[in-house]
């Protein structure tokens, strides 16, 4: 067993700044949803006055350029050739569903232009994946884009949000990724922009319980983080479940926020007494379908 302590990033020392909210898949699950065709892009203009505010205030010194899917904005590497001409920024992220990194080509320009990590989304094995994406065949462009990663000395991060659709196949997901360099390993529940679980989607604390002894058991041996989002920080197993509830600032529109308050986001019985200050705890849409889980969760003392 590897008994190295896990590295992490830390995302304290990060800034999201969305760029574009075009996309080539139509996830179920994004938490932009429908806000997608309302939000304008970002400017070039904005951009460079943006990331110049970032470095002169020197809070953060790693950027993620985020949106919807920043590969299918045609000027992405403008933006990044910008921002690393800063020579500010230690790492330049962008979030991604890999599908246009397929392309080795594109992906050797991005890097080229100052891309040092990636964090791509995927979402279960095959047709699992491709469900989820509503794409035919986006999983397979994934896998190819996760190769063509080998070849560059970049971070690799992967990212799945768990619902009741992939539940069943997460282990088996997880365990098909250790052999490749990705340096760790993200999963999120899935907390619906949506006052009702309309998807059947939110999976009950219960079965995240049951199902994180499992995960934990396939990830320790590799010595890399199982980093845990957006769950109840009382339900902690221990490393290297690392249960991390801290969020880089983000530049997102106000529109984003006010949609994100509706939903109850952090909602728990044990608040008030719990030292979790950053704990998401339920939203409404999964004590609307399961309850406030008042004996299951406890305040952190």
């Amino acid at each position: 067993m590897n008994t190295t302590p896990c590295q992490r990033i830390d995302f304290t020392r990060y800034v999201v700044v969305p760029i574009w909210y075009g996309c080539n898949n139509d996830c179920g699950i994004c938490m932009l949803g429908r806000l997608k065709k309302t939000l304008p892009p970002m400017g070039f203009d904005g951009f460079r006055k943006a990331l110049t505010e970032i470095r002169d205030d020197g809070r953060f010194d790693h950027l993620i350029l985020s949106g919807a899917e920043v590969t299918t904005f045609g000027e992405l590497e403008k933006y990044v050739r910008f921002a690393a001409s800063l020579e500010w920024f230690k790492r330049i992220q962008i979030q991604t569903n890999g599908r246009n990194l397929s392309d080795q080509g594109y992906l050797a320009r991005l890097v080229n232009a100052g891309i040092n990590e990636f964090f791509l989304s995927v979402h279960g094995l095959g047709q699992v994946h491709d469900n989820t994406t509503g794409v035919t065949g986006s999983f397979a462009q994934w896998s190819a884009g996760l190769d063509n990663l080998a070849a560059f000395d970049v971070n690799v991060i992967t990212n799945t949000v768990l619902t009741r659709q992939n539940y069943h196949g997460i282990a088996t997901l997880l365990s098909s990724l250790l052999p490749r360099r990705i340096s760790e390993f993200h999963l999120w529940n899935y907390c619906p922009m949506e006052p009702v679980d309309t998807r059947d989607a939110v999976v009950s604390m219960k079965e995240f319980r049951s199902l994180l002894s499992e995960l934990l058991a396939i990830v320790t041996p590799s010595g890399r983080p199982l980093v845990l989002k957006s769950f109840p920080e009382c339900l902690s197993m221990g490393e290297p479940g690392f249960f991390d509830n801290e969020f880089p600032v983000a530049l997102l529109p106000r529109a984003f926020w006010q949609e994100f308050d509706r939903n109850k986001f952090g909602s728990c019985v044990h608040k008030e007494q719990c030292r979790a200050k950053r704990c998401w705890g339920l939203c409404a849409a999964y004590t609307a379908r399961y309850g406030d889980e008042r004996t299951l969760l406890h305040p952190l003392l």
